[in-house]
């Protein structure tokens, strides 16, 4: 009798840890309005998004058929000339089977000038892309550092990337952040970027300070 034991079979536990939204959004495209000529997000509330390629390029993903809502995490409105967020959570409501678990927004090369707060609705926002707007005020960063689930976020194009320090302000303020404008964080930006902080907040106590002197 040969002497290899026999391992009895076990068979492999699902593994409950979700999938990363870039594989999710492989197998469920996103819902597309992009390159739409959109001035606000209510526009499109009568309006079919524009078809997707289905899973592995294979044909054209089939519409969701009338009334029913949609069952993915990736919403785009990139290319458009929209210049605010309003309507943008009740769009959400209204067009998503799950508009919470929404994970990807896309409103890049838009009009806008501020972030707001129409973001921290999404309990589950993992990628955000802004590039390419008019964003010149770096304090609306803030309104971003709630998103404990944001992983990847563009800004450059925008106007406020032009202060000095940008990448290292933004880090600051969204440690969570993993990838910005599409360059990975790595150690080095985050020693940079500790340097950077711990410098900026001495120079605004003695800025303060001085103030208050006076």
């Amino acid at each position: 009798m040969s002497g290899t034991s026999v391992v009895p079979f076990q068979p492999k536990r699902k593994s409950e840890t979700r999938p990363a939204i870039d594989t999710f959004n492989e197998i469920i495209p996103p819902m597309d309005y992009s390159f739409c000529r959109f001035e606000n997000i209510k526009d499109a509330e009568e309006e079919e998004p524009r078809p997707n390629l289905s899973p592995r390029g294979k044909g054209k993903q089939k519409p969701p058929e009338e009334g029913a809502k949609y069952t993915g995490r990736c919403l785009k409105f990139n290319n458009n000339s929209i210049t605010n967020l309003q309507s943008l959570t009740e769009f959400a409501k209204v067009k998503f089977a799950n508009w919470q678990e929404i994970a990807w927004l896309d409103l890049s090369h838009n009009e806008l000038t501020k972030i707001g707060p129409e973001f921290t609705e999404f309990e589950h926002l993992q990628i955000l892309y802004l590039h390419g707007n008019q964003i010149s005020d770096p304090g609306q960063i803030e309104q971003l550092v709630p998103i404990h689930t944001l992983r990847k976020l563009t800004l450059h194009g925008n106007p406020m990337e032009t202060m000095k320090g940008y990448r290292w302000f933004v880090l600051s303020k969204l440690p969570q952040v993993m990838v910005l404008d599409f360059s990975s964080v790595t150690k080095a930006d985050r020693m940079t970027t500790g340097t950077w902080t711990k410098m900026n907040s001495w120079g605004q106590k003695k800025k303060q300070k001085v103030e208050d002197d006076e």
